[in-house]
């Protein structure tokens, strides 16, 4: 039975699509079956797993909205998980969903009939607290929040978690927080250390993965290469945090 994360913040530019890819992608490579989900409109994920998006048929879109089974919707990628893509079709979906029966539970349906097939699910969010992420977040076991070792984004923090309480109160009971996951941390300067402080001081009742991802060139140049950072720059912090959090989910403690 697949374990679903959901990689969510409402702040845009935080790493939510690289932690999908990466964190996906080691997980493939310590031997788990994995699926990822593209539930953002700009289809970043599947723009970085490979695909042009305008060349799917059916998308994410069609497995929410029509029931189109996700097992003969989902395309293989050439670095191991499996891709429910999306494109620009999924921007019409919160406006569907508007009058849809059960609408903030389609993505929970929409995953039911996979979730033999793989032992991760990872779902990326869009960057708002729309029908979109409630779905992903109602379809979820638990979430990952990516913050980004800035000011506004840890302000933004708190709005999210407010989403979430809401969801385990009313949709996803089980839903827990698997803590939060600092990125974009520059060891280099005051400011970094002074922001992941921060995060620990405004939200001590969340676990803080110990393992930031450092800011890196190399992440940018990845996504534009299309291929997952371990592939060109395996030795930067960055890739170290991503092959230790895939190790954190397959409870692998590492000596």
């Amino acid at each position: 039975m697949a374990e679903v994360y959901v990689m969510a913040n409402q702040k845009g530019g935080v790493g939510k699509t690289t932690t999908v890819f990466n964190l996906g992608v080691a997980l493939t490579r310590l031997g788990q079956r994995v699926l990822l989900v593209d539930l953002d409109p700009q289809a970043s994920l599947t723009v970085y797993s490979g695909f042009e998006p305008d060349d799917f048929e059916k998308t994410v879109y069609h497995c929410l909205l029509r029931d189109a089974p996700v097992e003969r919707t989902a395309a293989g990628t050439p670095f191991g998980p499996d891709l429910l893509a999306a494109n620009l079709d999924l921007s019409l979906a919160e406006f569907h969903l508007m009058n849809a029966i059960a609408r903030e539970r389609r993505a929970e349906r929409m995953l039911e009939a996979v979730q033999d097939r793989y032992d991760f699910i990872l779902l990326d969010s869009q960057p708002s607290l729309g029908l979109l992420t409630l779905n992903a977040l109602a379809a979820s076991d638990q979430v990952i929040i990516p913050v980004a070792c800035e000011f506004l984004s840890i302000r933004g923090t708190a709005a999210l978690l407010r989403l979430i309480a809401k969801v385990q109160g009313q949709l996803n009971q089980d839903l827990a927080i698997a803590g939060i996951l600092p990125t974009l941390f520059d060891n280099r300067t005051n400011h970094g250390h002074r922001m992941l402080h921060d995060i620990q001081q405004e939200f001590p009742e969340i676990p803080l993965y110990p393992f930031p991802v450092n800011r890196s060139i190399r992440f940018p140049e990845s996504a534009a290469r299309r291929e997952p950072i371990f592939d060109n720059a395996n030795d930067i912090p960055g890739a170290e945090a991503y092959w230790r959090l895939a190790e954190a989910l397959c409870g692998r403690v590492r000596t």
